[in-house]
């Protein structure tokens, strides 16, 4: 009647034997740099290097977990870059306004805020699914 799942699934999907960990293993790794990248920054430019570099190589599921790694990196430096322009022309309505204007920052704020949980979300997403053996689309 019900599918019972165990909480990790055996490494079949990824590939046959040890190479199957160790591509679930990079992708792990690559995560993991990620989350440093919220404190240092260079660790995530460290990791969408790597999932570069490996996913020409890769099929199956560590592919399409690289392929979410990057695009993660991305979309990231993308919504960095809009927050820093906003923060930037807000500190600027600051000076201009003599400092009434930065009653505004709260957007920036805001938006980092934002930037920061959803991207903690999507590296948990794609953890959940690499711990799975399961494809991100599919958790």
């Amino acid at each position: 009647m019900y599918a019972s799942y165990a909480p990790y699934e055996p490494a079949g999907r990824y590939g046959r034997g040890d190479d199957a960990r160790s591509g679930r293993d990079l992708v792990l790794l690559i995560y993991a740099l990620y989350v440093a990248g919220f404190f240092t920054g260079v660790t995530a430019l460290i990791g969408v290097m790597i999932a570069h570099k490996s996913r020409r190589s890769a099929t199956g599921l560590t592919r399409t977990q690289l392929d979410w790694q990057v695009r993660m990196f991305w979309y990231g430096l993308l919504a960095l870059t809009v927050i820093g322009t906003i923060h930037f022309m807000v500190a600027g309505l600051g000076a201009i306004t003599g400092g009434l204007g930065l009653v505004f920052m709260v957007v920036p704020w805001g938006l980092t805020l934002a930037w920061g949980i959803l991207t903690a979300w999507a590296i948990a997403r794609g953890v959940h699914a690499a711990l799975l053996n399961r494809s991100v689309a599919g958790c």
